[in-house]
């Protein structure tokens, strides 16, 4: 198991982040989420979009499309190695119903643990550049093809699932759950492939 004083250092404290920030409010700007979020932001924000588009917060109208441009913008920042994150202004802007989310994220919570117990260092060449690079490029191209994927059913879902495996990988160091995020990728391809071959 990963353990560090940082509670963005694992997976469940970036859920608790989230859950405080939200606590109590009707709406929450994605720029007040950015705040709390501290040194680990840019993978936070790599993983927080990614859970939504595979939670019930999908069925919010536009906001696939949303999480997939952040996912796209920071998987980008990634690749450059910057250690705050930048987003455009009327991305931060954007509210989102705080009750929804609260309750969204603390049904993620069991699993955030069960990730975080199970983890530790391990395939590090997946979670360490240059190997890290491939995970940050794929995370890139997922989030910029979710904007064009709405209506591919389960496609979005599926390269959001990958991001989340991506992402966990790298906030934890453990390379088992980038190489699992491989294979969905990969899954996630060929219903993409099948689904535009019927309809082409």
């Amino acid at each position: 198991m990963t353990t560090n004083s940082n509670p963005t250092d694992t997976v469940s404290g970036i859920i608790e982040k989230s859950v405080e920030v939200a606590h109590g409010r009707d709406t929450i700007c994605v720029s007040e989420v950015v705040d709390s979020l501290g040194t680990q932001v840019l993978l936070s924000m790599l993983l927080l979009p990614a859970l939504a588009v595979v939670t019930p917060l999908s069925g919010i109208p536009g906001l696939s499309s949303l999480c997939g441009i952040i996912i796209a913008l920071v998987g980008l920042q990634l690749l450059w190695g910057r250690e705050t994150i930048w987003l455009p202004a009327w991305i931060m802007r954007r509210e989102l119903p705080a009750a929804r989310l609260e309750k969204t994220v603390k049904w993620l919570d069991g699993l955030a643990k069960w990730c975080d117990k199970i983890s530790r260092q391990r395939l590090l060449f997946l979670v360490q550049k240059p190997g890290a690079i491939l995970a940050q490029l794929i995370c890139i191209l997922s989030g910029a093809a979710m904007p064009f994927l709405e209506l591919v059913p389960f496609s979005s879902s599926m390269l959001g699932s990958a991001v989340c495996l991506f992402a966990v990988g790298l906030v934890i160091r453990d390379g088992l759950f980038v190489f699992v995020g491989f294979l969905v990728c990969f899954g996630a391809g060929a219903v993409v492939v099948s689904v535009a071959g019927h309809v082409f």
